[in-house]
């Protein structure tokens, strides 16, 4: 038997997704309150579009269905009040993301641009400088984006649902648990498809970085390569990097269009099997005709 040790494994541990995050903090926290105020308001706008639904109802079994047209302009103005304020919310929202996420890119632009300098010739020896450029000027523009859109929407579009099925679920049970069913596989989807999609798009950014490198080595020593007639090598080359993203890129398309598919296909059926119960239910006297009109509302929102 071997008296050897095991050799202890160094490899660091690979960050999660959430300490990566935790590392824009200090960007966001100078920023924090704006930032707040656009989720409250996009909430406020999605809490709009939830009840309009529910006055949808309120029209349709009272003054449509009773003949009675006296609560009518009220009922008419409510749901006009609140598309005011819900297109009030969206625009208060974008006012208030666009400057403090642009200071914010600028900030992480600076700080990356300040680090660079300060890095070791070693270090710039073993890193291309395309993909330095890729990461300074397009990755730092998506975490704007992500910062700007992805994460209110992450937080709203989840309260969103809850509150959803919860209407659901008090307009009529059935409904809300057939809207609940067609739910569950597009967040199995969403998962499978994410990972497989966080792959492709690492290679492409690593492929963009490539090629980014090689126009920039192009164009920086034009004058050698033309005097020794390199043009038709670094062309070849170009060619088959440009070749691999554009594969690549598509590849992204593909899942894309198939993950779309099914967000759009699953809901549709729910839909669908909702209108089938519901126009059932109708027809028993067991529902009316703007429960249904507000389920089917709230489930396509």
């Amino acid at each position: 038997m071997s008296n050897e040790s095991p050799v202890p494994d160094t490899t660091p541990a690979r960050p999660t997704t959430l300490s990566v995050l935790f590392r824009l903090a200090p960007y966001v926290r100078p920023v924090r309150w704006p930032l707040l105020g656009a989720t409250l308001a996009t909430l406020l706008a999605l809490a709009c579009g939830l009840v309009i639904p529910l006055v949808t109802q309120r029209i349709l079994d009272g003054p449509v269905a009773t003949h009675n047209l006296s609560a009518l302009p009220v009922l008419i103005g409510i749901v006009l009040l609140l598309g005011i304020v819900e297109a009030a919310a969206f625009f208060t929202r974008r006012k208030l993301v666009a400057r403090p996420t642009t200071q914010i890119e600028a900030r992480m632009r600076a700080d990356l641009y300040r680090h660079l300098q300060r890095l070791p010739i070693s270090f710039h020896d073993q890193w291309q400088s395309g993909q330095l450029l890729s990461r300074a000027v397009s990755d730092l523009s998506t975490l704007r984006r992500f910062m700007a859109f992805a994460w209110i929407f992450l937080i709203v579009n989840t309260v969103t649902l809850i509150i959803g099925l919860v209407v659901l679920f008090l307009l009529a049970p059935l409904l809300g648990l057939i809207t609940l069913c067609a739910s569950l596989p597009l967040i199995a989807v969403s998962t499978l498809f994410e990972s497989r999609y966080k792959v492709v798009s690492r290679l492409a950014q690593d492929q963009e970085g490539d090629l980014a490198t090689t126009v920039e080595e192009s164009a920086l020593g034009i004058r050698v390569l033309k005097a020794f007639g390199r043009g038709p090598e670094l062309l070849r080359r170009f060619t088959k990097q440009a070749a691999e993203l554009r594969g690549t890129q598509l590849r992204k398309i593909r899942i894309l269009a198939f993950l779309w598919a099914v967000i759009i296909g699953l809901p549709e059926i729910g839909i669908g099997c909702q209108l089938g119960v519901g126009a059932l239910s109708i027809a028993h006297g067991t529902m009316t005709i703007g429960t249904l009109v507000a389920a089917v509302t709230v489930a396509t929102y």
